[in-house]
C-alpha cells in the first residue's frame, strides 16, 4: 500500500497517474487495514488522505498531479472556458460567462462504484477534475429561477422547458456547460446528536474547497422566435424578460441558494466578486450593440441585465 501511494520507501514507480494509484488502493475496504488505505498513520501520515489533503492548506497533490494539467489541456483544445461564437446563432441569443470564486465547499456524490472513499466527489469521467454538471446547473437554475418573487411559471417554462412530466415537451431557451473546478480537498463534518448536542461521527468528505473558482457558462437562445422579425417589440419584450430572470436567478443561486449538496450548511456559496482575467463577466445580446458587455460583481450583473432590457425596449 505504501509502495501505491509513493513517497515512502520504494515505489512502483510505473504508477505514474495519481488517480490510478488513488483506484488500486479501493481493494483494501476488503480487508483489516482499510482505515490506513484511507487516512494512513496517525503521526507519519500516507495513504489515500496524503494524496487529496494538505495540512495547513495549500495546493494538494490531487490538484497538482491531476487538475492543474487537465485544465491545461482543456484550455489547449478550447474546450474550456467554452468558446461560443454568437454571430452564428439566432439574433437576440445571449452569452452569459463569467469565472466565479468559492465562499464555501462544494460538494457533488460521484458515481464512481468502487472507491477507497465512501463520499467521493463528482468528476468529469474523462479528465478526472472536479465539476458540475450542465443538467446540475439546469435544475438548480431552474429551482432559483421558480422561486424569485416576482417569477411566473409563464416565465420560467420558456427558459429552461416543460417539466418531463408534461404530456408534450418543449426544450428550454437555455443551454447549459460544465463547470470544471481547480482544486480538490478534504472536509470533515462532525454531525451532534439532538440529545446530547455531542459529536457522534466525524465524515470525511471530498469537496472543492474554499477560494477554489470556475468558469459559468450559459447560452440563451431564441429558437421559437425565429419566424418574428428580430426587431419586433413582441420579440424584444421577451428577451428583455429572460434576460433579466435569468441574471436574478444566477445571483441568487450562487450567492443566496447555493448549488451543492449540503446547501444548509454554507455548502456551494459564490463570492459576490468577480475573478478572472481583464474582461471580467460578459452578458453579450448577438445582434444589439451595447458598448457595455462586462461586469465586475454579482450586483453588477443585475445591473447590467435591468439597463439591457431597458435599451431593448425604448420608450
Amino acid at each position: 500500500m505504501r509502495r501505491i501511494v509513493g513517497g515512502e520507501g520504494e515505489q512502483y514507480m510505473e504508477l505514474e497517474n495519481l488517480y490510478t494509484r488513488i483506484l488500486l488502493l479501493a481493494p483494501a475496504l476488503t480487508m483489516r487495514f482499510k482505515d490506513y488505505a484511507r487516512g494512513g498513520h496517525p503521526r507519519y501520515g500516507g495513504g489515500y488522505k496524503s494524496l487529496t489533503h494538505r495540512r495547513g492548506g495549500g495546493k494538494t497533490p490531487y490538484t497538482v498531479a491531476i487538475i492543474e494539467p487537465a485544465l491545461g489541456q482543456l484550455v489547449a483544445l478550447g474546450l474550456y472556458p467554452p468558446r461560443i461564437a454568437l454571430d452564428v446563432l439566432p439574433p437576440m441569443s445571449f452569452l452569459l460567462q463569467f469565472r466565479f470564486t468559492l465562499s464555501g465547499p462544494f460538494m457533488s456524490r460521484d458515481d464512481e462504484t468502487f472507491y477507497i472513499h465512501e463520499n467521493p466527489l463528482s468528476k468529469d469521467a474523462v479528465f478526472k477534475v472536479p465539476y458540475v454538471r450542465p443538467s446540475t446547473w439546469k435544475g438548480i437554475l431552474r429551482q432559483a429561477a421558480t422561486g424569485l418573487p416576482d417569477a411566473r411559471p409563464g416565465d420560467v417554462e420558456p427558459l429552461f422547458g416543460n417539466p418531463r412530466e408534461a404530456e408534450v415537451g418543449q426544450q428550454g431557451r437555455l443551454h447549459f456547460y460544465p463547470t470544471y473546478f481547480d482544486a480538490l480537498d478534504l472536509e470533515m463534518i462532525n454531525p451532534h446528536s439532538r440529545v446530547t448536542r455531542a459529536g457522534t461521527t466525524p465524515i470525511v468528505m471530498e469537496v472543492v474547497p474554499t477560494g477554489a473558482s470556475g468558469f459559468f457558462t450559459l447560452l440563451y437562445t431564441p429558437f421559437d422566435l425565429i419566424g418574428l422579425a428580430p426587431d419586433s417589440r413582441p420579440v424584444r419584450q421577451e428577451v428583455a424578460r429572460d434576460i433579466v430572470l435569468t441574471a436574478k436567478a444566477a445571483a441568487a443561486m450562487l450567492r443566496e441558494q447555493g448549488f451543492s449538496a449540503k446547501r444548509n450548511r454554507g455548502f456551494g456559496l459564490a463570492e459576490e466578486q468577480i475573478s478572472g482575467d481583464s474582461r471580467g463577466g460578459q452578458l453579450v445580446i448577438n445582434g444589439f450593440p451595447y458598448p457595455k458587455t462586462t461586469f465586475r460583481t454579482l450586483d453588477d450583473l443585475l445591473r447590467l441585465a435591468e439597463e439591457l432590457a431597458r435599451q431593448l425596449l425604448p420608450g
